[in-house]
């Protein structure tokens, strides 16, 4: 093929012709191969380069310059120059593209004041003119107060000044200074005048400016000075606060954060603290809530998302952020969405179901073309629901207000039975909500029948009742309501604290488990509400017969800590000091057993595996024996009988044992004297030697770390001994002799 489908010279027949040399012919038809429309310039240029390589230079040359002319005569000085820059590629020795370079980076650059100088002393170079474009062009982007990066240096620079006759760069790095010339000019990298880290040193002002006329083109341009095109919250919250302050950051962020969250381009995590990325390509804040919500296969992830841009529609337009927020096309689609898993999950999760109609409901009110509420779903799905306070453990806190909500509005006559069956079982963040609106709301009876029944069952509603206490002694309107109502006297609530605390510890005691625990823990910080005084104010008010009622509630309790016991018996003790005079010889009371929590647990477990796993074994023994046929001869099956009964005896004898165990109480090991739970320094009257002595229950006997079974022959020797008292063991040459130095608890 020797022409194209426009009747001009190929490109295939053009490079033939300078293979060839046929240089001739090849100048004759190169004006015409500049006006073919079937390939541009770009294409002709290494075709003279071919020409070049052949060693006509002058030829390569003119055929180029013509090109150059055809070029800039066209398209401008601009498209000129790319056209010197690719032929500088062809014929790296070419002398008449230098004239062509510097007129046309001239004309690139006007106001360049230092160029001229440079092309004189670039150009001058015996470098090839490739190489020497390549540099021309770096130093074009490194005028005065542009920007660069230099691997060597953290921070980003800005070009301070040019040398045009040596070609000296001065570049400030924050507080630093370096020097670059043609030698060594490629270490630094040119950078926009839009780079942000260096904004943020030398130019803060235009970035202050930027951030309070337009949050989302700041954050762009954070984005776009970044290689993972990603920002953190912590990062942008930093530059922020720099340019504008704590106070600034939290009023820019305010109105920032919605805005970009519907800002197309960008991408912005979930959470309080979000991430920030470039997208490739726009993608609506709808749309993605859109897809997020019809992609969920969880019921109740997709009405925590109607949820979510309920409440944060119902933010921006409180704090007017936005105007018109809410798009309704999504609303339309998250409140028909809601009302779809209402009727999918109706049958196996009623409680899912009313939020689903709660949040359908609450799209419709706010005009949103959905489909209309039924005004009497909301009965027909709590009729599904026979303990009402079963909402609490079914639902997250959020979508239950939501549910209380609905169900006032769709219920105005019976909502307060439901309200106070959640009540019941709500943790103490919700008590004040939902007493407050059932006093507010006309509710009291039903208000007053919930908090009765959570004294008198303690352990069913241990929130509540901590929540009653502490109430009971605030300010306010659930205070008063307390106040007023004469089955929520103080004693009466006391009696049921201690009561939770007594069952709480000793199912702790038993069970260890953490559900427990956290009961225990909780309703012993409630008691002690306002540093320990409504319940100081108690035994203020008791007169002595309320006092030893108080005395055995408080000793007994199994769920007072060591701190407290001992000071409320303190301060009951100070009013009433008689009912504590009848100390008993505890380690002389016969049918009762002291001993520690660990010796009391201890032996429960022995009696238990007795129980669980001697016996049972025994019992297998004796039926195996039995199979084995005589059973008068049968040693085997005599043993296992033998061993049986022996088995029973113990557990019986441990049973009983345990029925009379007390644990050792502080009162005990805080006496002033030698009692059980009490450990003694004692000097040796025979080697002079101090010794120590711990005196707990049979079960936490340790001989060999002197740890004593009160009931032992040695420990009663100690009992009831005072410090300075002589103590002594044993007859004649066995007799044994201490003096007691200290006696302090061992609980």
């Amino acid at each position: 093929m020797t022409d194209n489908a426009s009747g001009g010279p190929s490109l295939i027949k053009l490079g033939k012709l300078a293979n060839s040399r046929d240089f001739d012919k090849l100048e004759g038809l190169w004006m015409e191969a500049l006006g073919c429309p079937d390939y541009s310039w770009k294409e002709l240029i290494p075709i003279a380069g071919q020409v070049g390589r052949q060693g006509a230079i002058d030829r390569a040359e003119t055929l180029i310059d013509i090109v150059i002319g055809q070029v800039e005569e066209k398209s401008g000085s601009v498209e000129a120059l790319e056209t010197v820059r690719k032929g500088a590629e062809q014929l790296p020795s070419g002398k008449t593209l230098v004239a062509h370079l510097k007129r046309l980076y001239l004309s690139r650059y006007p106001d360049y004041d230092e160029l001229a100088d440079l092309l004189e002393l670039l150009l001058g170079d015996k470098t090839p003119l490739s190489e020497i474009v390549s540099k021309i062009d770096l130093y074009a982007q490194l005028q005065p107060g542009s920007f660069v990066i230099d691997r060597s240096f953290l921070v980003p620079g800005k070009v301070e000044s040019v040398d045009g006759q040596t070609g000296q760069v001065t570049v400030l790095f924050e507080d630093r200074r370096s020097d670059y010339d043609p030698t060594n000019i490629n270490k630094v990298s040119p950078r926009s005048g839009d780079y942000f880290p260096a904004l943020v040193l030398y130019d803060p002002d235009r970035l202050r400016n930027l951030s309070g006329e337009d949050a989302v083109a700041f954050v762009r341009l954070a984005l776009d000075s970044q290689r993972d095109g990603k920002v953190g919250y912590r990062d942008l919250k930093g530059n922020i606060t720099d340019l504008l302050g704590d106070k600034g950051w939290k009023s820019w962020w305010k109105d920032a954060k919605p805005a970009l969250k519907r800002d197309p381009m960008i991408g912005m995590s979930a959470g309080s603290q979000p991430s920030f990325r470039l997208l490739r390509q726009a993608d609506v804040y709808e749309d993605r809530l859109r897809r997020k919500f019809d992609h969920s296969k969880d019921p109740q992830a997709k009405l925590m998302q109607v949820m979510a841009y309920l409440d944060e529609i119902s933010r921006e337009e409180k704090n007017r952020t936005c105007d018109g927020c809410a798009d309704e096309e999504l609303m339309v689609h998250f409140g028909n969405g809601a009302a779809k898993v209402a009727v999918a999950v109706l049958k196996n999760n009623p409680s899912l179901a009313l939020a689903g109609l709660a949040l359908h409901a609450e799209v419709a009110a706010r005009g949103a073309a959905v489909a209309r509420p039924n005004p009497k779903a909301a009965g027909q799905v709590l009729a599904r629901i026979p303990d009402k306070g079963a909402l609490n453990s079914g639902l997250s806190e959020a979508l239950l207000q939501r549910v209380l909500n609905y169900v006032r509005q769709a219920m105005p006559n019976t909502w307060g039975e439901t309200w106070s069956a959640v009540l019941m079982r709500s943790g103490k963040r919700l008590c004040d909500t939902i007493t407050r609106t059932l006093i507010e709301g006309g509710q009291k009876e039903a208000l007053a029948a919930a908090l009765n029944q959570a004294i008198e069952r303690p352990s069913a509603s241990p929130d509540l009742l901590c929540w009653l206490w502490r109430s009971r002694f605030s300010s306010g309107t659930s205070a008063k309501f307390i106040e007023e109502q004469e089955l929520l006297g103080v004693t009466r609530i006391a009696d049921a604290m201690f009561g939770l605390l007594d069952s709480s510890g000793k199912l702790y005691g038993m069970s260890l488990e953490e559900k427990h625990l956290k009961i225990l823990e909780s309703a012993r910080v409630a008691l002690a509400t306002q540093n320990n005084r409504p319940v100081l104010g108690l035994i203020d008010d008791a007169d002595r017969r309320e006092g030893i009622r108080l005395k055995i509630l408080i000793e007994k309790n199994a769920g007072l800590s060591p701190a407290m016991r001992t000071q409320l018996l303190g301060y009951l003790r100070s009013k009433y000091a008689d009912i504590f005079i009848e100390i008993t010889r505890e380690w002389d009371e016969g049918g009762t057993i002291y001993t520690t929590e660990d010796g009391l647990r201890q032996a429960q477990d022995a009696l238990n595996h007795i129980i669980d796993i001697e016996i049972p074994e025994v019992a297998q023994q004796i039926g195996e024996a039995a199979a084995h046929g005589d059973l008068s001869e049968n040693a085997e099956y005599t043993a296992a009988l033998e061993k049986r009964d022996q088995l029973a005896s113990r557990a019986t004898g441990m049973k009983n044992e345990l029925t009379v165990a007390k644990v050792i109480n502080h009162e005990m090991a805080g006496s002033d004297f030698v009692n059980i739970g009490t450990r003694v320094t004692a000097r040796s009257a025979d080697s002079g030697e101090e010794e120590i002595y711990t005196f707990f229950g049979p079960w936490d006997s340790d001989v060999e770390n002197r740890i004593l079974n009160y009931q032992a022959p040695l420990a009663m020797a100690f009992m009831g001994s005072r410090v300075g008292d002589k103590v002594t063991f044993g007859d004649d040459a066995e007799k044994k002799v201490w003096e007691i130095l200290s006696i302090e608890p061992a609980v």
